[in-house]
């Protein structure tokens, strides 16, 4: 007997030690923390208990969680799904001909043989029933067999899953609704239907995930975030992800033209007469690459006695444009009308610099310089910041500021607002500012200083309203 009980220890310590190492060789595969971070379609964490590594793609078997498929495609894990099964998955095997299968360990009940309290039954009965029950069904295979046209892959037991059925600016309609229990409020993933029904169909990753925002019967309207897309006939299953909308750093609005104009009038204090800055902007986005014509700005302000004040700065930029940052230089060329008493105003030619901090239609600071050259020398020819912040889906703060040697300064408080679209090709901005402006030209002197001409400065408040076209 007590040779008995020792074998059993030493097979449960066995058993413990290869469980252990199943363990760490699958967490071995991942970083460090990586799977404390994620969760599943319903919510569960992996507990890795074993691992199979198809290629560029790591399953996890992770027991009540199910089979987890993990992509190593892009260098650092990303979570693509989760599969579930009649059972605790444990592990997987394949068969020679390279069909793969999960290890499942499924609890089961038997009756027991006799009546509890019947005299004569035995201390320590046998529990085997008369009549060996039916065994289990076969376990599905995790991916359909070589050969032939592969069925579609399903979605995981008890997943509901849909399709875009009708795709609008900003919200997409899915054929899921509240008869398949889909509520306001809940969150839908989106999954490319390329190549459905093969099985490089499970390799497809999330286009977005987005919100409920009205349901009926047997269809439901999903709202999606600022500059996302999703295709019409893509699949769609509710989630527990996060959505992917995001107000500081939406995705950036590429392959498409921009046109923006700015008109900011304002009055001259203590003159009778004003002016305006008017700006305007055209250009294209590639893929990285973004090419743009800039005049900002063109001013003028007239008054009844003093003459006049004019201002030109314009460039051409190009531009490296990334979802967080943009650096770009340019050519271009700018009035000069602040300089010393011994020269007259004019113009010159520009090198430019621009750079843009954050999301292009998130949390961002763009500012761009200017360095003129004039009468063979150079000098700073002046700088704009503009600020972007996010307050809503749709609504930005917007804080302007700048000015310099090409004779103008200003500053403004404004608001820019999506009125037609999601951000993307087709969308319409509107801003509206106020603030303050000064348009001067510091004038000149002869040689001799015998002819001088006045210095000439008008400012006062302005207000700005300006839109942006992309198309």
């Amino acid at each position: 007997m007590s040779w008995s009980f020792k074998a059993i220890a030493s097979l449960m310590g066995f058993a413990a030690c290869l469980m252990s190492w199943r363990t760490a060789r699958a967490e071995a595969s991942l970083p460090a923390n990586f799977l404390s971070t994620q969760v599943n379609e319903n919510g569960q964490r992996c507990t890795p208990l074993a691992e199979q590594r198809q290629g560029d793609r790591l399953l996890l078997a992770c027991g009540a969680a199910g089979a987890w498929e993990v992509s190593l495609a892009a260098g650092s894990p990303k979570f693509v799904r989760s599969y579930a099964f009649g059972g605790d998955v444990v592990g997987f095997f394949t068969e020679p001909d390279g069909r793969l299968w999960v290890k499942l360990q499924v609890l089961e009940a038997r009756p027991f043989p006799v009546a509890p309290g019947t005299p004569g039954a035995a201390v320590f009965p046998d529990l085997t029933p008369s009549a060996a029950p039916t065994p289990p069904a076969s376990p599905a295979p995790f991916a359909p067999p070589a050969g032939g046209a592969a069925p579609s892959v399903p979605a995981a037991a008890g997943q509901r899953r849909g399709r875009v059925v009708q795709v609008e600016p900003g919200q997409v309609v899915i054929s899921l609704g509240a008869a398949d229990h889909v509520e306001r409020g809940d969150h839908i993933e989106f999954v490319s239907a390329e190549n459905e029904g093969e099985e490089a169909a499970i390799y497809n990753e999330s286009i977005a995930v987005g919100v409920v925002s009205n349901v009926a019967e047997h269809n439901a309207r999903v709202r999606l975030g600022v500059n996302e897309s999703v295709p019409d006939g893509a699949l769609a299953s509710p989630t527990l992800l996060p959505s992917t909308s995001s107000l500081t750093a939406p995705p950036r609005a590429k392959r498409l033209y921009e046109l923006e104009l700015m008109a900011r009038p304002f009055a001259a204090i203590d003159e009778l007469g004003g002016g305006a800055l008017l700006s305007a902007r055209f250009g294209y986005r590639f893929e990285h690459l973004h090419l743009q014509a800039v005049i900002d700005p063109v001013a003028f302000a007239a008054v009844e006695n003093n003459g006049n004040a004019g201002v030109f700065n314009g460039a051409l930029i190009a531009s490296y444009d990334s979802h967080y940052i943009e650096l770009g230089f340019g050519l271009g060329a700018q009035t000069v009308n602040e300089l010393n008493s011994t020269l007259n105003s004019g113009s010159g030619l520009t090198a430019v610099q621009m750079v843009r901090f954050g999301a292009q239609d998130g949390l961002n600071l763009a500012v761009r310089t200017n360095i003129a050259v004039f009468h063979s020398e150079f000098q700073f020819g002046g700088m704009v910041a503009l600020g972007q912040i996010p307050l809503t889906r749709g609504y930005w703060f917007l804080l302007n500021g700048g000015g310099g040697s090409a004779g103008y300064a200003f500053g403004e408080l404004g608001l820019r607002a999506l009125v037609r679209g999601n951000g993307l090709a087709g969308s319409t901005f509107l801003s509206v500012t106020a603030g303050g402006v000064n348009v001067f030209n510091s004038g000149s002197c002869d040689e001799n200083f015998s002819s001088c001409s006045g210095e000439r400065s008008y400012g006062g408040p302005m207000i700005g309203v300006g839109g942006q076209w992309r198309f």
